[in-house]
């Protein structure tokens, strides 16, 4: 029928299958929305059809969603309703046939993808299918009818928790829930299908029945079916959002909005409020923001192909079973790479081993998986105090204690049982990969990885290329960590890398500005305000007043210009620890936060001047400079890297689409000029680096 959508028609049954022209996945593009439309006028013209079965010839999956670029291409909020009414329009087309159509899916069914099913009349799902509605990470609501056909397919409750997350909702689920209506093998699909649709051409009323039981039980009756239940499940969706967002984020609350007003309309009416709402969204700050970060999400796939000879890593080993050593292991083994986890204490070696252990099983319980798969997964670990196993590894990775006379001395006593193609890494913050290069036997074979902690839950990492590491060696560690679900940069091999040099000159700005008169905790409230997850002063208790210290030092030392600060060595010196010592800055029971910890006060008074803008500008401007110093040096590509690095490495706010972002956004220019004004006040770190005064923006304006 056309370049996407193909069309056979046999004994009454039409067979639509989805192959997107020359992509791996099928984009809901204009051309692609275009030859739907016609399918189903194609379709509602045939009156000898008795059913129709839609499929995918794309291995990935259904419908991978929107096209990115056309989201990010609007400008106007009538252009953006337009867009969502033509999807719209579309996919009522489909919902309208007069004959039962079903949707077989398998693989990620995204965004319009789902959308697409909704408006489909049954939906039968292979095991490896994944659902979701994930236009809230844009900052945009699902605009093909979303927000309109699953609260009336599935209950209020459960529509509103997948819509206004995001989140992704796996064949098991759905099936529970109603959002499909049948499971079938992965290598059965399209066999089950026909089936299921010759079922319903017989007794649809049946399985229309059999789907309306899932809505049901008395939560749906007391919360749904009466307006007071219905107006307590939007207040308390309307109060959580409001915790989870920090008003940042305006899709969330819209979406609520619209289905809130909607509910129990007609379907054209709800419809029209929901094109609207995608309108005044799509060309938000926010949206564009969160888009970018997209894009950065996606910026690695296309980096690591340009790293002609890479090692594919069939097998792996971990040398130091501590918790970031387990937490590693456990990660290469959960993508299904054999590792040996080695250390050289057995006590050390078993608790490396359960820490592994644990989290399999919380991934599995997440996942509702069987028992079983966790002795699967186990089987992929190997536990040793000895070399024996190590003539065949591909990579190993050390994550020993962080002094560079041990991991020197790891790297020797490891080098000679590895065979010559094997790549050595090093998992380290802040110590210079080139150092321990400079006695290797293969130093090309030697790099960086810097995890970050928890490693199960942090998506960056640093890949640090070495003065010696070869692009093999460095190509091949990109690549393995985009294989086991990381987000990687690359870096250069000064103190600090990316990540851990700006972030530790805006902790020791932050303490810095305390001790000069402003409120320590007014500043956390102030960082949080503006999005981030907490403010410095918790975050250096999460990370560790000791390792602070320590860390802090190490900058201040390989960088002049840092004006160091004796503060967190006082609070150390009362025997404050932070989170791990159950008090820091703040105090600590079960591992949550209890409030201010008055002992502070015996180094901070808890009086002093509220922070204001002018503080907020102190702790960020001075992370800018220091990025643009990090270009001038070559430590990082691009701004692009270093909004990778800041947004997945420090949790910086995602709606202000990275520290580079953020700064175009307040003007480079205007940033340079208060530089320039701090500097006066505060010394010479705050003096604009060179590439901040060559540049008006760090990212140059689309045409």
């Amino acid at each position: 029928m056309g370049a996407n959508i193909q069309i056979a028609i046999s004994d009454g049954i039409a067979s639509v299958t989805l192959a997107a022209a020359e992509a791996k996945v099928n984009i809901l593009n204009a051309g692609f929305l275009n030859e739907l439309e016609q399918a189903a006028i194609t379709l509602a013209a045939n009156d000898s059809l008795k059913g129709v079965i839609v499929t995918s010839d794309q291995p990935g999956g259904f419908i991978a969603g929107a096209d990115i670029s056309e989201i990010e291409s609007v400008s106007d909020a009538e252009k953006g309703a337009g867009l969502a009414a033509v999807g719209q329009r579309i996919f009522t087309r489909w919902e309208n046939l007069p004959f039962p159509v079903v949707a077989a899916i398998h693989g990620h069914c995204m965004g319009g993808g789902t959308e697409f099913a909704l408006a489909c009349h049954f939906r039968i799902a292979a095991e490896d299918t994944t659902l979701a509605l994930p236009e809230i990470k844009l900052g945009i609501l699902p605009g093909f009818g979303g927000t309109q056909r699953l609260p009336r397919l599935i209950s209020l409750e459960k529509a509103l928790d997948i819509i206004l997350s995001g989140r992704t909702v796996r064949a098991k689920e759905a099936l529970s829930s109603g959002l499909v209506d049948r499971i079938a093998n992965n290598h059965d699909l399209k066999h089950s299908a026909s089936d299921f649709l010759a079922e319903i051409i017989n007794n649809r009323d049946r399985v229309e029945s059999a789907r309306m039981k899932k809505q049901g039980g008395w939560r749906r009756l007391l919360l749904e079916k009466n307006p007071i239940g219905r107006t307590i499940l939007f207040k308390q969706a309307r109060k959580q959002l409001g915790k989870k967002t920090g008003g940042h984020y305006p899709a969330p609350l819209k979406a609520l909005d619209v289905i809130e007003t909607t509910y129990g309309t007609p379907l054209d009416t709800g419809l029209k409020l929901e094109a609207a709402a995608l309108g005044e969204l799509i060309i938000t700050p926010e949206s564009k923001n969160l888009v970018h970060l997209y894009h950065l999400s996606q910026r690695p796939k296309k980096i690591g192909e340009r790293f002609d000879q890479t090692i594919e890593i069939k097998k792996a080993a971990v040398l130091g079973a501590g918790v970031m050593g387990g937490g590693i292991a456990h990660l290469l083994a959960s993508r299904g790479i054999p590792t040996l986890i080695k250390d050289i204490n057995q006590q050390a070696l078993d608790a490396g081993i359960e820490h592994a252990r644990t989290l399999f099983r919380k991934e599995i319980e997440k996942k509702n998986g069987a028992s079983s798969t966790l002795d699967e997964k186990m089987s992929l670990l190997t536990p040793t105090l000895d070399y024996t196993q190590f003539a065949d590894v591909d990579l190993v990775i050390e994550a020993v204690v962080e002094k560079i006379a041990i991991k020197q001395a790891v790297l020797k006593e490891a080098e000679p049982h590895l065979p010559s193609h094997a790549i050595f890494a090093t998992n380290t913050s802040a110590l210079s990969v080139s150092d321990l290069q400079t006695n290797a036997m293969r130093p090309g074979r030697v790099g960086g990885l810097h995890f970050f902690n928890p490693v199960d839950r942090m998506p960056l990492i640093e890949v640090v290329r070495g003065k010696q590491s070869s692009d093999e060696t460095t190509g091949s560690l990109f690549k393995l960590a985009g294989r086991i679900g990381k987000t990687p940069i690359i870096t250069g091999d000064r103190t600090g890398f990316l990540v851990n040099r700006l972030l530790v000159t805006y902790l020791l700005e932050a303490a810095l500005a305390a001790t000069e008169g402003v409120n320590w905790m007014s500043l956390d409230k102030l960082i949080t305000r503006f999005g981030y997850p907490m403010g410095p002063f918790r975050l250096v208790d999460e990370v560790g007043i000791d390792i602070a210290v320590e860390v802090g030092d190490t900058l201040c030392q390989s960088f002049g210009y840092l004006q160091p600060t004796d503060l967190l060595q006082k609070i150390l010196d009362l025997g404050l620890l932070g989170k791990k010592g159950e008090k820091g800055f703040y105090s600590y029971a079960n591992g949550r936060c209890q409030g201010a910890n008055h002992e502070i006060e015996q180094v901070l008074p808890a009086t002093g001047r509220d922070a204001g803008h002018n503080e907020l500008k102190r702790l960020l401007y001075l992370m800018v400079n220091e990025a643009g110093r990090c270009l001038d040096e070559g430590i990082i590509a691009s701004p692009e890297d270093i909004d990778t690095g800041m947004v997945f490495g420090t949790g910086f706010p995602p709606f202000h689409g990275g520290l580079c972002r953020w700064a175009d956004a307040e003007g480079l220019p205007d940033i340079v000029k208060t530089l320039k004004d701090f500097a006066g006040l505060h010394g010479e770190r705050f003096a604009p680096c060179a590439y901040l005064q060559s540049k008006k923006r760090f990212y140059e304006k689309k045409p």
